[in-house]
């Protein structure tokens, strides 16, 4: 009778801990404001449950160096796949550069990524020209980053949470220092911190 007692409670507990593990992964803490979010940024996609970045995943820095996209972990990282010649990337690194200046810090960091076949001296070149500031240049010249993502245009950018967890995607370009977008991103911290704690692996992006 005992030995049927504890096979039960063992079941039970098994059951519990999926059902645990389920409501974590998909504890999307932008999922709160979702209305305000696609108002804000249509065509946004929130991710439910939110995977955790694949591993490995680098880039360049200005001096050829590999950084991981682990090494920022603890922030809330906003990824911007671009290109030099794409035209609408180049419209909205203005807006990006603006926003970086405005929330970037130890909560908050702005990733733009030159996808691709980007020459340093281009690159360099149209910081100059459109007067970036507060963003650094970075590229991903095997084009690493977009493909493991399942970036599918550019521009595309994803909101990562502090735990490595893909929370939301966007295709094509934003004015992302509008105060809507910068009020939403700037209300994840500090009270939402908890709702990142989840680190479970679950697989590719859908």
């Amino acid at each position: 009778m005992r030995a049927m007692r504890t096979e039960r409670l063992a079941v039970w507990l098994a059951g519990l801990l999926v059902a645990l593990v389920a409501i974590t992964a998909s504890a999307n803490p932008l999922l709160d404001d979702a209305q305000r979010w696609e108002r804000a940024l249509p065509g946004i996609e929130l991710l439910d449950p939110a995977p955790q970045a694949p591993p490995g995943l680098s880039y360049e820095d200005a001096t050829g160096a590999s950084v991981q996209l682990s090494a920022s972990r603890g922030r809330l990282r906003l990824l911007n796949l671009w290109a030099t010649w794409c035209a609408p990337c180049r419209e909205e690194m203005p807006s990006l550069d603006r926003l970086a200046g405005e929330l970037g810090g130890p909560e908050f960091e702005v990733l733009p990524i030159a996808s691709g076949p980007n020459a340093m001296d281009d690159l360099e070149r149209f910081y100059e020209m459109t007067d970036l500031q507060a963003l650094p240049i970075l590229r991903s010249p095997d084009s690493q980053i977009a493909a493991t993502l399942g970036a599918v245009a550019l521009p595309s950018t994803f909101l990562i949470g502090p735990q490595g967890r893909v929370l939301a995607r966007l295709t094509g370009d934003a004015q992302w220092d509008a105060p809507a977008i910068v009020d939403l991103i700037r209300g994840q911290w500090p009270v939402k911190t908890s709702a990142w704690s989840s680190s479970i692996t679950l697989g590719e992006i859908p």
